[in-house]
């Protein structure tokens, strides 16, 4: 039988990705510059495209699905989640089928003030959102609102430094400075909204706004309070990476509806989510499972992709 053909956008790095799906599927790679894109060269092939923002990106993502007999595009980045999303159902129609979830999902979870907004609207622990800075109680914890990949992000001691971090950026929101064990939870979910696995991998050291170090960790604390979170997640589908501290207390950071740069750690655990997403497109029954290597720790290191450059 003829394996599923899989496209991943803005590739970039995703190297354990790209062969993780490999396993079980035909998988193309596109990217702005694929050429210089790691991923895109350990792929089955690859495309250029413009940027996700530019005019034409949707029209050319769909030419390469069509040209290439591509069934599943796997988003990676947050700036493409509302763009693909809204454009999920009219690709559907000619057969294509985007893995993320709903626009409303990937719009909530975007901005860092609308998901404050939801977790404290369902009743869930997370970092409160100052904005009285003269009056507040320092130290706080700085982010620019629509942020990815840590950036911008950072402890703010005093008014002084607040009011000058909104000099240089009006984006920036302050929270509650929140001292405890940070984790980043993979999460799949079915098609039909239930949760399948449930991983939380212990951030031990964050490179560039990514888990460098991390081990996997079977904390019943955590694991039960995703299971209440994840039935609030209407519209929720395939890999989201859930963060969150803990102290006594859970207190969700953030949920980015895709798969995170740590995932490689949860599928090397055993909690293959390449295998779930396939399954799941092709009907078959998926069941919850928590058989994962517990305190499994992954130490990454940079490695390298040679191509000759003769062929660029």
């Amino acid at each position: 039988m003829e394996k599923i053909k899989v496209l991943i956008t803005s590739a970039g790095r995703r190297v354990s990705l790209v062969r993780n799906f490999q396993k079980y599927s035909k998988v193309f790679c596109c990217d702005m510059n694929p050429t210089l894109s790691a991923a895109s060269q350990v792929s089955d092939g690859y495309f250029k495209v413009p940027r996700v923002t530019d005019k034409n990106y949707l029209e050319v993502l769909f030419d390469i699905c069509k040209q290439n007999d591509i069934k599943i595009i796997i988003p990676t980045i947050d700036t493409e989640l509302e763009i693909l999303a809204k454009a999920k159902e009219e690709f559907l129609k000619e057969g294509i089928f985007i893995a993320i979830s709903s626009e409303e999902i990937c719009k909530t979870f975007y901005l860092k003030t609308s998901t404050e907004q939801f977790f404290r609207r369902f009743g869930f622990n997370t970092p409160k959102i100052v904005t009285n800075l003269k009056t507040a109680k320092y130290p706080l914890f700085a982010k620019l609102d629509n942020s990815s990949l840590s950036v911008g992000a950072k402890k703010v001691n005093s008014f002084k430094e607040a009011k000058e971090l909104l000099e240089l950026n009006k984006n920036y929101i302050f929270q509650e400075f929140i001292e405890g064990v940070e984790y980043t939870c993979d999460v799949f979910i079915d098609k039909k909204g239930e949760v399948i696995s449930i991983v939380p991998r212990e951030r031990i050291e964050v490179r560039a706004g990514e888990v460098n170090k991390a081990r996997s960790c079977k904390d019943r604390e955590i694991i039960d309070e995703i299971k209440k979170l994840v039935p609030y997640l209407k519209g929720a589908y395939g890999t989201l990476t859930i963060q969150l501290f803990k102290n006594e207390k859970i207190y969700f950071i953030e949920i980015n509806p895709r798969f995170g740069g740590g995932y490689p750690l949860s599928y090397l655990a055993g909690a293959d989510f390449a295998k779930y997403l396939i399954d799941d497109y092709l009907g078959r029954e998926l069941k919850y499972s928590e058989d994962w290597q517990d305190n499994l720790i992954m130490l990454r290191y940079d490695a390298e992709v040679l191509v000759d450059g003769n062929s660029i």
